[in-house]
């Protein structure tokens, strides 16, 4: 496959001029040659997939131990984080190829993760370096491959970089806001359902603490005390912004480290470490057809968890005349966090103004399902969401109106295709994919 380069000695410190201007915040673009060359052995790196990504963690963790206390260990065990990253790659790699321009949307909620993570220049350098020593590992390329390959990983590098700080400086300069990790003690823990316990933090400086968006996460740090590394795990808050207190909702996994941390072992008073609120998936990305344009409504939809970005969004418009539709899946009623709060809220305001439905897929004997119309029904539909049940209480001949969806991947990508195929635009859905954070 390389034949049709010329053959030169590959040499790895080559390419390391290219990271070591990974710090550098002036603007800087990948070359004609170069987009030339990734599109010539686009295929080959595709073809290395996950033994590319799985060789890349290996080396990088060998030579960068301290890492593992910033990587989800569970992401890593079951192949996610590999994907994501080679996904990352792949689709900077293709966006350049058709547009000539890096996925800034796609990017966007990297540069938040990033940020939840206190991710660092130098950090980057880190990952150019073994992405690049993975390539020469695997594909021994000629060097003019190697370089292509570089250049395109650091003008990816240099759009995280300077977004990131763009992200850290918003975030710090905010009344209460920080830089890093900050510490917080547990002031209460509720149970919300069989498997979701809501947990509200207080800064141990008695400080106030930032605003943030509705929908968007802090990212909470904690070590067991038999684990190897301390482990990050974002989580929504679930409150309007008070300046006074951070709660969060968590489903526990029975194979998950930190959620079962939280449930079973971590008590009132004990204090943690949280990153400052960051996250785009946020009720501000229709906020300026709404500033125009009152009577615009918004739809909700969300499954098990995913529930609870989409409750702190409803918090900040459920005192407004906006028309809301809220839909939701969930197994039972057990298995239903904050329903006597929604079914309160459904009572309290118009039908006109606020619609709720609901699907259960094994409702038990204490779970009521009531009319498809009764707004203050338990549940509405038995089996898994169905947006065709409804179709006749969507807004689907309005324009401008926001969809936004939180659950799991596959229950994401359907409803995008279904709301699609009833004609909603793709660029009127949000969403934000919400695995079990475990």
């Amino acid at each position: 496959f390389f034949s049709r380069f010329p053959m030169q000695r590959v040499s790895f410190r080559n390419a390391l001029p290219f990271l070591m201007r990974a710090n550098c915040l002036g603007e800087r673009s990948i070359s004609s040659k170069a987009v030339k060359t990734v599109d010539a052995t686009l295929p080959l790196v595709a073809a290395a997939g996950d033994k590319f990504t799985a060789h890349f963690y290996g080396r990088m963790f060998k030579a960068h131990p301290e890492l593992l206390d910033i990587f989800n260990t569970t992401n890593q065990k079951t192949g996610r984080q590999q994907k994501a990253l080679f996904s990352s790659i792949a689709a900077a790699a293709t966006s350049v190829l058709t547009t000539g321009e890096l996925p800034h949307v796609m990017l966007e909620p990297v540069h938040h993760k990033h940020c939840a993570l206190n991710v660092t220049p130098e950090q980057y350098k880190v990952v150019g370096e073994h992405i690049v020593g993975t390539i020469v590992d695997l594909l021994n390329p000629p060097q003019e491959v190697l370089d292509a390959w570089t250049e395109l990983y650091m003008d990816m590098a240099e759009e995280c970089i300077n977004r990131s700080e763009e992200l850290y400086t918003e975030v710090e300069s905010k009344p209460g806001g920080w830089r890093g990790t900050r510490e917080f003690v547990l002031q209460a823990k509720e149970v919300k359902s069989a498997s979701v316990t809501q947990f509200t933090f207080v800064p141990k400086d008695g400080k106030p603490v930032c605003s943030y968006q509705p929908g968007q996460y802090t990212t909470i740090w904690l070590k067991g005390k038999d684990w190897t590394n301390r482990q990050p795990r974002h989580y929504t808050l679930v409150n309007p912004p008070n300046e006074k207190t951070y709660t969060i909702a968590v489903k526990k996994d029975n194979h998950g480290l930190v959620s079962q941390y939280l449930h079973d072992e971590l008590l009132p008073l004990d204090v943690v470490e949280l990153s400052p609120p960051f996250g785009d998936f946020h009720i501000e990305k229709a906020a300026t057809i709404w500033n125009l344009e009152g009577d615009v409504p918004v739809v909700f939809i969300s499954a098990g968890v995913g529930i609870t970005p989409v409750l702190s969004m409803l918090s900040s418009i459920k005192h407004s005349s906006r028309p809301v539709v809220w839909l939701h899946g969930a197994r039972c009623g057990r298995e239903h966090p904050f329903r006597d709060y929604l079914q309160g809220l459904a009572k309290n305001t118009t039908s006109n103004t606020f619609t709720r439905r609901v699907w259960y897929v094994e409702p038990d004997d204490r779970d009521f399902q009531g009319d498809e119309s009764d707004n203050h029904a338990q549940f509405h539909f038995q089996g898994k969401m169905d947006l065709t049940d409804v179709q006749n209480i969507l807004p689907l001949d309005q324009a401008k109106v926001m969809y936004f969806i939180c659950g799991p991947q596959g229950f994401m990508e359907e409803q995008q295709q279904v709301l699609i195929s009833m004609g909603v635009p793709k660029d009127q859905i949000a969403f934000e994919d919400f695995r079990v954070n475990s």
